[in-house]
């Protein structure tokens, strides 16, 4: 399963192979391993006894046996340690076993992956993503669905708010993880996932984290930056502009990873959903006078058919355990 974000390709399948690849380097040695080797040491680790893992593998005992040893030579230690009739696994056979498994993951999905393809089972779902949406929270829910469905290509398209209703319609876009702020567009369904509050971003350390809360009027006390792709921006110039209070706006930017870097550095303070914080350096604290918020959902064009593919993303959705 592949997702693609702009021009920066995510491959899935890749991460696997990249952690299998760092994995396979012990004490500054390059193994070279086979699936076989990984398969007979799995059913070995499960059953404890050669003959029996040998039975499962389809292969005799001398063959596996000898390919175990292969293995630890290859490793440089033993898996199992033998006691006469008795098996059972060694330290670094413990320690790796969790490793192979995940090995023997990425091999069923990679199998499972290249025979759809060359079957034409392999179905392809463009998802739009709004640029104010930070990856934190729906990282986990596509990783997990791409595991419960490995023959769905996922394509990931940044949009904007104003873009969304053109595209669904169009069939640019298949569904689009979106915040829902305006009057519902009549042409569109929605269902709402969760709530995200709008916290103020800040550096480590900062004047504000010593706030449980931060009310409107003491931002602007501080530098700002000001997030030119928020889609509660004139909304929330609004409530300064009512309450007579003005910002100090010393950066302007539709570059999200921009503004965090320069709240990170200290260079101002930001209004940012609070999932879309992405860097442990940088801390927030709640607004307050008033709260906050944005409801994240999902949207689809009103009269079209899903496909079967969207619709198992929209099971998902419904099903997943998003933040309370």
């Amino acid at each position: 399963m592949e997702f693609c974000l702009n021009d920066y390709t995510y491959c899935q399948n890749a991460k696997h192979w990249q952690s299998t690849l760092l994995q396979t380097t012990i004490i500054n040695k390059e193994i070279a391993l086979d699936f076989n080797q990984v398969r007979y040491f799995l059913a070995l680790a499960d059953s404890l006894n050669f003959t029996r893992a040998a039975e499962r593998c389809h292969v005799s005992q001398p063959a596996l046996t000898q390919a175990i040893k292969r293995l630890e030579y290859e490793l440089g230690g033993e898996l199992l340690k033998r006691d006469g009739r008795n098996t059972e696994l060694s330290d670094l056979g413990h320690n790796l076993r969790q490793h192979f498994e995940q090995i023997d993951r990425t091999r069923s999905l990679v199998h499972a992956t290249a025979k759809a393809v060359m079957t034409g089972e392999l179905s392809e779902l463009n998802i739009g993503l709004m640029c104010t949406i930070g990856p934190r929270i729906l990282a986990g829910m596509l990783e997990t669905f791409q595991g419960l469905h490995p023959k769905i290509s996922i394509v990931l398209h940044d949009v904007t708010p104003e873009t969304i209703p053109d595209l669904l319609l169009s069939g640019s876009v298949d569904g689009v993880f979106c915040a829902r702020h305006d009057a519902p567009d009549a042409r569109m369904r929605y269902f709402d996932l969760f709530t995200e509050p709008m916290v103020v971003a800040v550096s480590k350390g900062h004047a504000l984290t010593n706030m449980d809360v931060v009310p409107l009027d003491e931002i602007t006390k501080h530098p700002y930056i000001d997030r030119l792709h928020c889609e509660f921006r004139q909304e929330v110039l609004g409530l300064y502009k009512d309450r007579k209070l003005e910002l100090n706006v010393v950066f302007r930017s539709q570059r999200e990873d921009w503004i965090q870097s320069l709240v990170r550095e200290g260079r101002g303070v930001s209004c940012i959903p609070r999932y879309s914080i992405l860097s442990s350096e940088i801390d927030y604290r709640p607004i307050s006078d008033p709260d906050l918020s944005r409801v994240l959902g999902f949207a689809l064009a009103n009269q079209k058919q899903a496909s079967p593919s969207l619709e198992l993303l929209i099971e998902h959705l419904r099903n997943h355990n998003w933040p309370s």
